[in-house]
């Protein structure tokens, strides 16, 4: 009875950290963007919420935050991919697997520094170019960082994801003895090409999907990489709602809890999905 009691007590206080306070942060949230908590609460207003509309600096980040994902988690599925369907006998090799751990111990904001180091016009790549008269001057070379289409974010982000994704793979790869379905499938007549395509990429996304979501998710939500490799504007999700909540003026608060609000409640949507995805493929 007591370990029973402690587990109850462990699992209690698990589910008030992991929902409890989020669903609180939830409500105040939506309640500051109603003009019923925070600083600057005076009653109930809709009006935050009528200028949404007129506001395009969120919905532009939500499709900057989305494009920046897709494009990251779609690379490093297509690389890892490639890898595993390709390279087998290379991924067998302990050395070759073991560096697949390396970018896995580095932090986000180690990776961001790195990138920045290489990538940017003042960085190592900029100068060595320079030196070999690739380039005529500093600001001829390419904008990898801090630029438009967020390059060097989903670069950072595909440093981290892939070698991840790849021995994801590769464990799924091997559990569902790939190569025996392989050789089946060359017996009966049908071509490397026809497997891969039509065996090993949608059995392997399908195991993976809710590991993919998630990915997904986490690069959407993302701050660490974005702050340091992205620019001003546009911005991602995650900075854009920062930015506003740690401005001096405190009239942005209300917009800010309401831009929190939205986003958190549709990654907890998307949540709510990757744990239905996850029901289904454990009953396939």
């Amino acid at each position: 009875m007591p370990v029973k009691r402690e587990s109850t007590l462990l699992l209690g206080l698990y589910g008030l950290l992991v929902v409890g306070l989020p669903l609180a942060g939830l409500g105040y949230a939506l309640l500051g963007s109603l003009g019923l908590a925070g600083p600057l609460a005076a009653g109930f207003t809709g009006r935050y919420w009528r200028a949404l509309g007129s506001d395009s600096g969120l919905p532009y980040a939500a499709l900057y935050s989305v494009w920046c994902a897709v494009a990251s988690v779609s690379i490093s599925v297509a690389l890892a991919l490639l890898l595993v369907l390709r390279a087998q006998p290379t991924l067998r090799r302990p050395a070759f697997s073991s560096l697949l751990y390396v970018p896995l111990l580095m932090p986000a904001l180690v990776v961001g520094f790195y990138l920045f180091q290489l990538l940017s016009r003042a960085g190592w790549l900029s100068r060595i170019s320079f030196q070999l008269g690739l380039t005529s001057n500093l600001a001829a070379f390419p904008e990898l960082v801090q630029d438009g289409a967020g390059v060097g974010i989903i670069l950072a982000h595909v440093l981290l994801s892939f070698p991840f994704l790849t021995l994801l793979f590769q464990a799924i790869y091997q559990e569902t003895r790939l190569d025996e379905y392989r050789q089946l499938t060359l017996t009966l007549g049908a071509s490397v090409g026809q497997f891969r395509r039509r065996v090993a990429v949608p059995l392997l996304l399908r195991r993976a999907a809710p590991t993919l979501l998630l990915s997904f998710i986490a690069t959407l939500g993302a701050y660490d990489i974005p702050l340091l490799l992205g620019r001003p504007y546009p911005q991602m999700l995650s900075v854009y709602i920062t930015t506003r909540l740690q401005r001096f003026d405190l009239a942005d608060l209300p917009a800010a809890y309401l831009a929190g609000f939205l986003v958190a409640g549709g990654l907890l949507g998307l949540i709510a999905l990757l744990l239905r995805l996850t029901r289904q493929v454990r009953l396939l």
